[in-house]
């Protein structure tokens, strides 16, 4: 055990040494393009959890850091601290923490994403971004060289003060828009979170466009915003399902069919468990419309454990679920939650099953296998 720490302790050391000595980001753009390689950025902040649990238990990673090193330049960017997190604030969207960009040696970006990663869900953004980047898909949203004069005055204010940004604010802005798909032109309603409704309309009739430009992670809370407030409209006078599956109906065309599923997520937990109350209900949507989007999944079932709302067909319908949205790929903290799920639902094949998942899983990204034992949850 004492040689697992040292050992952890080492490369947590010498990953570390490897990201100070790359706190430039002009001498990150001159080493990937000598060494042909892209950049990875990770935003962080001092007191972060997800950032620190990074740090400790997936940045060492055997497997993580192979490919880092073989592949990319390491940036390490303490948001509030370093010069250059001031940068980054303007130039791209840090909506939560940590927050990953990859980039090329031009300085473009390939990718955004926000929060913690397994070493399975950070090989898999490596793997997606290289391909991305061999076939010269940018997110041509962004501007690949920071210039204060390219940014609103009241967005590069509200990026370091988190201040003044509102609906009224933002209608402002819109109004003087002359064209959404101008480089940086989003830049406030992504910041935001949120858009007037004319803003609003644009966005949702042209989602494809604006998720190349931009990156469909950081355009969702947006898509969530908008179709929000629409169904909140639609639903003013009248709850029934009819009208909820109408609104559904009217919206669907204007997104891919993964995409649509993603905004389902939201769109079900407001109408069926904001609205109505009715956690049957929504797990029945869920199950007949089934997409893992970050930790929404993890979120209702440990809701539900904690105010004692598994009844009998809730936990049934928690086990149906997990079925048709857990697979092998899909991240170790989620197949763990599904073993645990059919381990209270005493189904002994259910839990095993997911628990070989858990273990080739941890195996084949080298993490640790502690807990991750079969034939003892459903007994």
């Amino acid at each position: 055990m004492r040689k697992l720490i040292t050992l952890a302790l080492s490369l947590t050391v010498a990953f570390t040494a490897i990201a100070q000595e790359q706190q430039n980001l002009s001498a990150a753009l001159k080493q990937a393009k000598k060494e042909n390689k892209l950049i990875f950025v990770d935003c962080y902040f001092t007191g972060c959890i997800p950032c620190k649990q990074m740090d400790d238990n997936v940045f060492p990673n055997a497997v993580v850091k192979a490919e880092m090193e073989k592949n990319f330049v390491f940036l390490k960017v303490d948001i509030f601290k370093d010069k250059l997190g001031d940068t980054l604030k303007v130039q791209h969207i840090l909506n939560g923490f940590p927050t990953f960009l990859t980039l090329n040696s031009e300085g473009k970006l390939i990718s955004s994403t926000a929060g913690y990663k397994d070493p399975g869900h950070l090989m898999t953004m490596f793997k997606e971004a290289k391909l991305k980047a061999g076939q010269k898909m940018y997110l041509d949203g962004y501007t690949a060289q920071y210039e204060a004069k390219n940014y609103p005055d009241f967005y590069v204010e509200f990026c370091k003060t988190h201040k003044g940004l509102t609906l009224d604010k933002l209608a402002e802005y819109t109004a003087t828009v002359k064209d959404f798909k101008a480089p940086n032109a989003l830049l406030p309603y992504l910041v935001a979170r949120a858009a007037d409704d004319k803003a609003a309309a644009v966005i949702l009739n042209d989602y494809k466009g604006f998720a190349q430009l931009y990156g469909e992670e950081v355009l969702q809370p947006v898509i969530d915003f908008a179709l929000t407030k629409a169904l909140n409209a639609s639903l003013k006078n009248n709850l029934d399902e009819s009208t909820f599956t109408r609104f559904l109906s009217d919206k669907k065309n204007n997104f891919p069919e993964q995409s649509w599923k993603i905004c389902l997520q939201t769109l079900g937990s407001r109408y069926f468990l904001a609205l109505k109350k009715d956690t049957v209900g929504y797990l029945n949507f869920a199950i007949k419309n089934p997409v893992l989007y970050q930790y929404h999944f993890n979120a209702l079932y440990s809701s539900a454990l904690s105010r004692n709302g598994l009844t009998p067909e809730v936990q049934k319908l928690f086990c149906q679920w997990a079925d048709a949205i857990v697979t092998e790929d899909c991240g170790l903290e989620f197949i763990k939650t599904a073993a645990q799920i059919h381990k209270r639902a005493k189904d002994e094949v259910g839990y095993n099953r997911f628990m070989k998942m858990a273990l080739a899983y941890a195996g084949r990204y080298k993490m640790p296998t502690s807990g991750l034992d079969l034939n003892t949850g459903a007994r």
